[in-house]
C-alpha cells in the first residue's frame, strides 16, 4: 500500500501563478506529519477541474480501485473538482476502496455531517466560478461595445495594437488580401485557381507554408476584412476535457467593431456572390445532370430553381422547382405560385430556341414585359475571345509551374485535362458565334457551327451556356411554360 499526493492547476490558474510546487509541498509536510511511506506524486498540469478526463486523475482513480492507496491528500477540494457531483463520485469510490480522504484546508470525513459541509464548500465552489465567469464576459461586452477587440486573434493581415486593443494594416499580408479578393471577386477565379495562382507566384502565408483551400476561404468570407469585425459571434461551449463545441449565438447579441478595412465592401460583396455561384455549378453539388443548374431561376419570384430527381415504377424524372416552394415544406411558408417544370422540356425549349439565335447569330427576342435585351453578338465574341486568352495563358503557366516543380505531374495533369476542356468548350462557342471552323481558334475538330450546336454533348450543352453568362427565368402554370433570358 502506498500514499498519494494529488495537485492540478488549469491553464489559467498557471497564468494566475496559482503555484503546483505550494500544493505538493503542503500535501508532502502532511503526509510526514502522519509518518506516511511510500509517497506517489499524480500531478495534473494545465487541466480543467469542471471535468473528469485528466491523465494524473486517471491513473489514480485505477489505483484506487486496484486498492493500491491508503490515504490520498488533495489542498483544497477544488483542486479534485471544481463540479460538486464529481466531487462526490470521487469521494464515494475512495470510500468504497477504504482509501483516506485528506484535505489541507478542512477537515473530512464520511460522516453525514461531514458530507454536507463537503457539499456545502463544493457548491460554494462552483458559485464561485459561475460569478468569475460572469463578471468576465461581462468586462468583454463593456469592451466591445466601447469599440476595442476582446482578445488578440492574430489575424492574417494586420498587426495588433496592445495599447488601444485595435488592429493595424500590415502592408505586406494586406497586399495578398487585396490580390485574393480581385480575383475572386473581379475576375470570378475559383478557390482553387487562386490556391494554383498563389503557388505560381511564390506567395505564402505568415508560417511560410503555402495557403491551403480552407485559408483561402475563411479569409474571403471574413467581414473583417471590410471594416467589420463581428463581437459575440459565437461561443464556445466545452463538452468534455478535451473537446469544444463552437455554438453560434444569435444576431441580436452581436457586437460590431469597426477595424480598418483591406477591401471596400463592395468587393467583399462581390466575393460573396462569386462563391455563391461557383458553389452553385461545382459539380460535387449534385447526383444528377441538369443543363440549367445554378443559371435558372423563377421568373415569378426570382429565386434560385433547384433540380430534383422522382423515381416511379423504376423511372427518373427530373424537375426544376422553385426554391420558395422546397422552403414551404419544411418552413411551412407560403408557395410560389410557380409549378414543377420537367426538365426535359424546359432545357430541350431552351436549347433549341439558342441553337437557332447563334446559327443565324441574331439576337433572341425576349418574351418579358419589359421587353428585355440579352448582350448583342459582338459583345459576346469580345467576352468569349478575352476569356480563351486567358485560358491559353493559364495552360502555359501550369507547364511553367510543372517545369519549376511547384507542382508534381499529377497536378499538373488533372489542371492541363480541366483548362483543356475549358478552352474546346470556349472554341466550340466562338465558333458557333462568329460562324467560322472551330480549328480557327483550337486544332480539336473539323465540325463546323451547325454541326457542333446539332451534335453537342451534354457538358457541351452546358459549357456554351455557362459562357454566355445568361440567366434563365422560367414562369409554368397549369397550362403555360414561358421563359426569358436576362443577365
Amino acid at each position: 500500500m502506498m500514499n498519494a499526493i494529488y495537485a492540478r492547476v488549469s491553464t489559467l490558474e498557471q497564468v494566475e501563478g496559482y503555484s503546483l510546487t505550494d500544493q505538493v509541498s503542503s500535501c508532502r509536510s502532511r503526509l510526514t506529519e502522519m509518518n506516511a511511506l511510500h509517497i506517489e506524486e499524480y500531478i495534473d498540469d494545465g487541466y480543467s477541474g469542471e471535468y473528469l478526463e485528466r491523465p494524473a486523475l486517471d491513473r489514480l482513480r485505477e489505483d484506487i480501485r486496484n486498492k493500491r492507496i491508503e490515504s490520498i491528500v488533495i489542498y483544497d477540494p477544488d483542486r479534485l473538482s471544481r463540479n460538486l457531483t464529481n466531487q462526490l463520485l470521487l469521494a464515494d469510490e475512495m470510500e468504497k476502496a477504504d482509501t483516506r480522504l485528506i484535505f489541507i484546508t478542512h477537515d473530512y470525513d464520511a460522516s453525514p455531517e461531514g458530507r454536507l459541509f463537503f457539499s456545502i464548500r463544493g457548491a460554494i465552489s462552483a458559485f464561485e466560478k459561475a460569478k468569475i465567469r460572469e463578471r468576465t464576459m461581462r468586462g468583454k461586452r463593456t469592451k466591445a461595445l466601447s469599440g476595442k477587440l476582446v482578445f488578440n486573434d492574430k489575424a492574417f493581415g494586420y498587426d495588433y495594437d496592445k495599447d488601444n486593443s485595435m488592429y493595424i494594416i500590415n502592408d505586406k499580408e494586406a497586399a495578398i488580401i487585396k490580390l485574393m479578393y480581385n480575383l475572386c471577386g473581379k475576375k470570378q477565379y475559383s478557390l482553387r485557381d487562386i490556391l494554383l495562382e498563389f503557388k505560381s507566384m511564390g506567395i505564402v502565408n505568415r508560417k511560410n507554408k503555402p495557403f491551403t483551400l480552407s485559408n483561402i476561404h475563411r479569409i474571403l468570407i471574413n467581414e473583417m476584412y471590410s471594416g467589420t469585425k463581428w463581437s459575440f459571434k459565437h461561443y464556445g461551449k466545452k463538452m468534455s476535457q478535451y473537446k469544444t463545441k463552437i455554438i453560434p449565438r444569435p444576431e441580436e447579441e452581436w457586437i460590431p467593431i469597426q477595424v480598418p478595412a483591406i477591401v471596400t465592401k463592395e468587393l467583399w460583396e462581390a466575393t460573396q456572390k462569386a462563391l455563391i455561384k461557383n458553389r452553385l455549378l461545382s459539380l460535387r453539388n449534385t447526383r444528377h445532370d441538369y443543363l440549367l443548374r445554378g443559371i435558372i431561376k423563377c421568373g415569378c419570384c426570382n429565386r434560385t430553381m433547384t433540380g430534383i430527381c422522382r423515381v416511379q415504377k423504376g423511372i427518373e424524372y427530373k424537375y426544376y422547382v422553385c426554391n420558395k416552394n422546397m422552403e414551404s415544406w419544411y418552413l411551412k411558408t407560403d408557395k410560389c405560385t410557380t409549378m414543377h417544370i420537367p426538365a426535359s422540356i424546359i432545357e430541350e425549349s431552351i436549347w433549341k430556341a439558342l441553337c437557332s439565335f447563334l446559327k443565324d447569330k441574331l439576337p433572341i427576342t425576349l418574351y418579358t414585359p419589359n421587353e428585355k435585351k440579352i448582350e448583342t453578338t459582338t459583345k459576346q465574341l469580345e467576352h468569349l475571345t478575352s476569356y480563351y486568352d486567358e485560358l491559353s495563358k493559364k495552360r502555359s503557366a501550369i507547364m511553367r509551374w510543372f517545369r519549376d516543380n511547384i507542382i508534381d505531374s499529377t497536378i499538373a495533369e488533372k489542371e492541363l485535362q480541366k483548362v483543356q476542356k475549358e478552352i474546346v468548350s470556349t472554341a466550340t462557342a466562338l465558333a458557333t458565334i462568329s460562324g467560322k471552323r472551330i480549328d480557327s481558334f483550337i486544332e480539336a475538330s473539323n465540325l463546323t457551327a451547325d454541326q457542333i450546336m446539332d451534335n453537342a454533348s451534354f457538358q457541351t450543352k452546358r459549357d456554351i451556356l455557362l459562357k454566355l453568362h445568361y440567366t434563365i427565368y422560367v414562369t409554368k402554370s397549369k397550362n403555360h411554360l414561358d421563359w426569358y433570358l436576362g443577365n
